[in-house]
């Protein structure tokens, strides 16, 4: 069998983490997150503001990258979750799916730019770990400015996207998704 390497990426607050925890469970294989990852630096560095947040980042990527490879070396089907908005994603998930002989599946997540931004509030003074400093009035103004004043478009990958929106949850056909996957 094929292993696959499937995405589930979007903007911010689209509900990512949630669905990916879904598919992982229900196919019983690994989930790799960029932001779990952060936060397990922020428990053992400490956290202090947005730009030791963005380095924190910069640190766990790297580790995100190597995780997800680590599955796809052993001939393992894995869920890696993150924003997945920069076009070199595309160089560095091609090479794996290449490399290792591995199905790239898309499932792109997009909600309407004032719910996602609702959410994100809520999740900031709620649930979101501290070191992210998602609460901070200066980060909601750059994250207004860079996210929830447009759409964000899939990855052109080497491989099958499904579009999914994620506007009203309760609309969301999770067993479709895994159907489709």
């Amino acid at each position: 069998m094929v292993a696959k390497l499937i995405l589930v990426g979007g903007s911010l607050a689209t509900g990512k983490s949630t669905l990916s925890k879904k598919i992982a469970n229900a196919l019983k294989i690994q989930r790799v997150s960029l932001d779990e990852i952060k936060e397990v630096l922020f428990d053992v560095g400490g956290y202090r503001d947005r730009a030791w947040s963005k380095e924190i980042g910069r640190l766990a990527f790297p580790v995100f990258r190597d995780l997800i490879e680590l599955h796809l070396r052993r001939g393992e089907s894995v869920v890696a979750e993150a924003t997945f908005l920069w076009p070199t994603d595309c160089e560095w998930l091609h090479a794996f799916s290449q490399t290792y002989e591995a199905e790239l599946v898309q499932i792109w997540l997009t909600s309407y730019p004032v719910v996602a931004r609702e959410r994100f509030i809520e999740r900031a003074n709620s649930t979101r770990h501290p070191g992210h400093n998602d609460s901070l009035e200066s980060v909601l103004e750059e994250f207004d400015r860079r996210f929830f004043n447009k759409t964000f478009i899939p990855l052109p990958i080497d491989g099958k996207t499904k579009i999914v929106d994620t506007t009203d949850f309760t609309t969301i056909d999770h067993d479709e998704i895994l159907r489709w996957i």
